[in-house]
């Protein structure tokens, strides 16, 4: 049975406590990863997850229906990892931790540069001033739309594309930074 977040979140405040389960098993994977993200820690994203977990459930009288119960946890969410990040100075992580199911044929080589790569992403978004990595991991790891990301973060919709845009023209230079650095390295090394 498929219930809907606004008839779980009224039961939750009529009392059945059980019923908040439901939203934490729905709800806790995304909010995982983004606490991941900020975070680079898996048992510190498990305590940010719970945190929020908490905090969404004593603050579930002033969730307002006319939004998206998941735009409305996520908003926590990046809240308070940013609040956290700004307490902590905290490290933040690649978007894409698992590596791509990959047959035996891959190369150790190629698993490497794939890892390299992945690595300086990682590095580029951590970068990135927090609008714009907030933006970044909401559309392309949590796969939220322009209309989700501007309901969550309570921006409008041409600041969440232009920050979305930014970022993105960041990211592609601070790239460019990177491999313009290993190609002056890797030809020093090759005239040695």
């Amino acid at each position: 049975m498929n219930e809907q977040d606004i008839d779980i979140v009224k039961r939750c405040l009529e009392g059945d406590g059980n019923s908040f389960e439901i939203l934490v098993t729905k709800y806790k994977k995304k909010i995982y990863n983004i606490a991941y993200r900020f975070t680079g820690n898996k048992d510190d994203a498990m305590d940010v997850t719970q945190e929020v977990f908490i905090k969404a459930y004593n603050s579930l009288n002033q969730y307002d229906p006319k939004y998206k119960f998941s735009s409305w946890i996520l908003k926590i969410t990046t809240n308070y990892c940013l609040d956290q990040k700004k307490r902590k100075k905290v490290e933040t992580v690649e978007l894409n931790t698992e590596l791509d199911n990959r047959s035996t044929t891959t190369s150790a080589e190629n698993l490497y540069i794939h890892k390299e790569n992945k690595a300086a992403i990682a590095k580029a978004i951590a970068s990135l001033p927090d609008k714009y990595r907030v933006l970044i991991v909401l559309y392309h790891n949590q796969n939220l739309s322009y209309n989700e990301i501007s309901e969550t973060l309570k921006l409008p919709l041409t600041k969440v594309k232009n920050r979305l845009y930014r970022g993105r023209k960041m990211l592609k230079e601070e790239l460019e930074n990177v491999r313009r650095e290993e190609t002056k390295w890797t030809a020093k090394k090759l005239r040695y």
